[in-house]
């Protein structure tokens, strides 16, 4: 998980899409160079659009639950085939049932304090959230004592600085809105969404 996000450290984030969209819009994501996918759990049938996700895209694509804020929402999405776990709040007991299933989980975090305690419970990475609220610099500088601990930034990440959290440390970054644009998404524009995640990922240096 940790080597893919090195590689591929854009997480788009699908928070309360269309069914009937979902593949379309993964389906343009993975077009314009991205390999991971995170869809949240408050969104409608999102079980069903992980599991399909899965199947359609789970060769080309890791495919992860988000929004994940309890046990029973942990078991949903793991039954689902979710291959990765994020969640907004660290909830120790939902770390300790994701590692105790063997998938990889990265809680939400706003501190050193609770990056460590994380960590000790096995979470493969933390989640820095909201991220924009502190910044890069943030990221930079609890990388000094805590440097072994993986930190994915999300929150208010758009073109302009996303790099500059991967500069300062960040594994990875969870873009949302800005990525998924609400206008291509409404408009069925597939195509502007692929050039837009190209954006990213050239960006990301991730474009070789």
């Amino acid at each position: 998980m940790l080597e893919h996000l090195k590689k591929s450290p854009l997480v788009p984030v699908l928070r309360k899409i269309r069914f009937d969209d979902s593949s379309f819009i993964v389906k343009a994501l993975i077009e314009g160079g991205v390999r991971t996918v995170e869809i949240t759990m408050e969104t409608e049938r999102a079980s069903e659009i992980i599991r399909i996700t899965v199947d359609e895209f789970g060769s080309q694509s890791l495919v992860g639950a988000g929004t994940v804020l309890t046990i029973e929402d942990c078991s949903k999405a793991i039954d689902a085939g979710a291959q990765f776990i994020v969640a907004p709040v660290l909830n120790e007991h939902v770390v300790t049932y994701a590692v105790k299933q063997g998938i990889p989980i990265i809680p939400g975090v706003y501190s050193p304090s609770e990056m460590m305690r994380a960590y000790e419970l096995g979470a493969t990475a933390v989640k820095l959230f909201p991220a924009a609220s502190v910044g890069p610099g943030f990221v930079k500088d609890v990388q000094g004592p805590l440097g072994h601990i993986p930190i994915m930034v999300t929150g208010g990440i758009d073109l302009a600085n996303a790099r500059p959290y991967i500069e300062s440390g960040a594994i990875a970054v969870g873009a949302g809105s800005a990525l998924l644009k609400k206008s291509y998404i409404f408009n069925k524009d597939w195509t502007e969404l692929t050039k837009e995640a190209e954006k990213w990922m050239k960006e990301l240096e991730l474009i070789r």
